[in-house]
């Protein structure tokens, strides 16, 4: 029984081992999901999928989901006042899952406050790689609950669940870019976005770590995109920054903690598997010693880089 066990347990620990440098399956491109706002009205509807590009009839074909107001007012009420975001339930998204490395692609129809770039960058904060999306409302709206319909959206495609956390904080960015837009004298909405991904790219590469760096870097970033922020502005990023930190956007982190369980089990689960179990894992385990890590870090913070780029 203890043999039994012991190799049980190998062969878990060597499943974890290689299943935590394993990326998700991609999913098939060209899937598509289309989460409609549960309040429409007949007319309405017809009008948002007519911005999408198709009818009642071909929306058969896809699989669809609803956005409720409660689901609104859930996600929103910490960022927004309650009349803000209304009784009604609006914005709806056509999200399609793009080639690998596509990146992610916005496009808005009736949305008169968040810009494509804004809904891009929280939704990479959020998780969302590689997909077309679509934010279609039936009248100007401002379209900030578009961002939740987007994510619920992804989630069926991906077979995933994205953290309340992440969607919160991919929230929290979508509305403070705006306000800061909205607030800032002579500056483009593009001017903010770069600045708010230029500070994140900061945050995920592990170069800010306490409210003074986060300053520091909002001070350069002032002088980078010619932006001129108050300090209460100055301190709703820092607030920003810090649950983004929080949730663990900085890779590097990640990458060290599977790097130390690899030096403290890796040599010990090849020894004492039995020889058959060695044989299938310890080419690939050996593999994994001579370089591999710092081969994984590179690519991540291509990655990252090329995220807030």
């Amino acid at each position: 029984m203890k043999k039994f066990m012991k190799r049980l347990l190998c062969v878990t620990a060597i499943l974890c081992l290689t299943g935590m440098f394993s990326f998700p399956a991609h999913a098939q491109e060209g899937k598509t999901v289309i989460a409609l706002g549960a309040d429409l009205s007949a007319e309405q509807r017809a009008t948002v999928l007519g911005l999408m590009g198709i009818t009642e009839e071909q929306l058969a074909g896809y699989e669809v989901i609803y956005i409720t107001n409660a689901q609104e007012h859930q996600y929103l009420d910490a960022y927004l006042d309650s009349s803000v975001i209304g009784s009604k339930s609006l914005s709806s998204v056509m999200l399609k899952k793009g080639a690998k490395g596509s990146g992610v692609n916005v496009t808005t129809k009736n949305i008169n406050y968040c810009t494509t770039g804004m809904y891009r960058n929280a939704l990479l904060t959020a998780g969302v790689q590689d997909t077309e999306v679509i934010v279609a409302a039936p009248t100007q709206i401002s379209g900030t609950a578009g961002l939740i319909g987007a994510v619920k959206a992804y989630e069926i495609i991906e077979g995933t669940t994205i953290p309340d956390a992440s969607l919160s904080s991919a929230l929290d960015e979508l509305i403070t870019t705006g306000q800061l837009a909205d607030a800032a004298k002579n500056v483009s909405n593009d001017e903010i976005e770069e600045l708010i991904a230029y500070i994140k790219e900061k945050v995920a590469n592990g170069e800010l770590e306490t409210d003074a760096d986060v300053k520091a870097a909002i001070e350069e970033g002032e002088q980078k995109f010619g932006v001129t922020l108050s300090e209460e502005e100055i301190q709703k990023i820092v607030s920003l920054m810090n649950k983004l930190r929080g949730m663990g956007l900085n890779s590097e982190y990640l990458i060290s903690q599977a790097e130390k369980l690899y030096n403290k089990y890796g040599a010990d689960i090849v020894n004492h598997a039995d020889e058959a179990i060695s044989e299938a894992v310890s080419d690939a385990v050996n593999g994994a010693a001579k370089g591999f890590f710092q081969s994984v870090k590179d690519t991540v913070k291509d990655f990252w880089n090329s995220l807030f780029s």
